[in-house]
């Protein structure tokens, strides 16, 4: 038995009967049951009921079992000294709040056998995205209601990342951006590998170089450890001048090329590619944050991104091996740096300052990005819900992992329409 379940059952009041009898033998009866708490803390907030002849304001907390309380250390926890209601399952034992015993109410006396069924059976179907066969006969405005919702928590959920990284870095918010913005150039395969890059590169002294072409690679291709053995008169330039660089920041490699994933890769994805691209980037901008708070649109997010390489990389994929194409950033990846870095910096800068300017910035983005094509995408499109743009998709990657798949259908307003129809 889910507390998801348990909790729909007191806030929707599903008994059997109205006439309910708490443990210790006294009437209840409810007034309001209070507004549903997803943070911390009691389940249900601002509650009113009668118990007996008094009637009492406060908190609600819902647990399968009461011995549950203490499981969870509640006892410890001040938040919850003003829970006037403990509402279970199965009371398995007394529970008491400065030596007096919490007011129990046992719902399984007062729930019907069929409603436990039904949801059971819903909630265990093999199919991930649940909902899928009733979807067709749910408005479209609480369709759009439900993804508008997910794009914002897809959007919260990364900020707050980024927002950790600024805590690590003592609010630096110029080292938070790079360090953000290294690890997704590397993408999924690299992206450990640049981000100990970026932690052993900080970027004040990347900044010391911008606009120093040669220093800048230098610094980037030496500490990746892509300089040892150079096969070409370019990579020997870029070696000598991280020799001297690295003995004047006195800097320490964490990383030689072993460490980079070449393995079933195009060569447009090689390391030395998006090291490159990196590099290039960074030379170009010497106010990365200010750049970026700049971006109001897609068409400046690209030009962000995607800066002219120096000649040598316009020819060569890798130090020594020509190729007839310029490995110039392409489209799909700087819309991945887009999703994963560029806009989630924007929405944990607005939540910083508090201010939605930036936060709407970084949906403004989002949106004029084309939809995503991946497996999530597809199951969606499957049961008839079709993403417009790259918003609605990160709103329906949010929405399969954290509901359907953790089976949160009762949080979900499409599963509650559901589960629990209009009379």
């Amino acid at each position: 038995m889910d507390e998801y379940f348990l909790q729909f059952l007191w806030k929707f009041q599903k008994f059997a009967s109205k006439e309910l009898v708490l443990s210790n033998g006294s009437s209840l009866t409810v007034f309001q049951t209070g507004h549903q708490n997803h943070d911390s803390g009691p389940d249900f907030l601002e509650a009113k009921i009668k118990i007996d002849d008094l009637t009492w304001s406060g908190s609600v907390e819902i647990h399968y079992k009461s011995s549950d309380w203490k499981r969870h250390n509640h006892q410890t926890d001040r938040a919850y000294e003003n829970v006037i209601l403990h509402v279970v399952w199965i009371n398995d034992g007394e529970i008491l709040i400065d030596q007096e015993p919490i007011p129990t109410l046992e719902m399984s006396r007062y729930v019907s056998a069929n409603l436990e069924q039904e949801y059971r059976r819903y909630i265990n179907q093999p199919e991930v995205i649940r909902c899928g066969p009733g979807l067709s006969d749910i408005p479209q405005i609480q369709v759009s209601a439900m993804i508008d919702r997910a794009v914002a928590s897809r959007l919260q959920e990364k900020s707050i990342r980024v927002l950790e990284t600024l805590e690590q870095q003592g609010g630096d918010w110029e080292e938070t951006a790079y360090q953000t913005l290294a690890r997704d150039f590397g993408f999924k395969t690299n992206a450990d590998a640049f981000q100990k890059l970026a932690s052993s590169l900080p970027y004040h002294i990347i900044r010391k170089h911008a606009g120093k072409e040669l220093q800048v690679y230098a610094l980037v291709f030496g500490m990746a450890g892509f300089l040892e053995d150079p096969v070409d008169e370019y990579q020997e330039n870029l070696r000598n001048e991280f020799e001297f660089l690295s003995k004047k920041f006195q800097l320490h490699r964490m990383l030689d090329r072993h460490h980079w994933k070449h393995s079933k890769m195009r060569p447009a994805n090689f390391p030395s590619v998006r090291l490159s691209q990196f590099a290039a980037f960074l030379a170009q901008e010497n106010q990365l944050l200010a750049s970026l708070l700049n971006i109001s649109g897609l068409k400046e997010a690209i030009g962000f991104l995607q800066k002219n390489l120096p000649d040598y990389w316009k020819s060569h994929f890798d130090f020594g091996k020509t190729t007839n194409k310029s490995p110039r950033i392409g489209t799909k990846s700087i819309e991945n740096i887009v999703i994963n870095s560029l806009a989630p910096v924007l929405g944990a800068y607005s939540k910083y300052l508090d201010e939605v300017v930036y936060l709407e910035r970084a949906q403004h983005i989002l949106e004029q990005l084309p939809p995503e094509s991946n497996h999530v995408i597809k199951k969606w499109i499957d049961k008839g819900v079709t993403p417009g743009n790259g918003a609605e998709t990160q709103g329906l990657i949010y929405q399969y992992q954290s509901f359907c798949v953790q089976k949160k259908c009762l949080r979900c307003n499409i599963g509650m329409s559901i589960l629990n129809p209009p009379k």
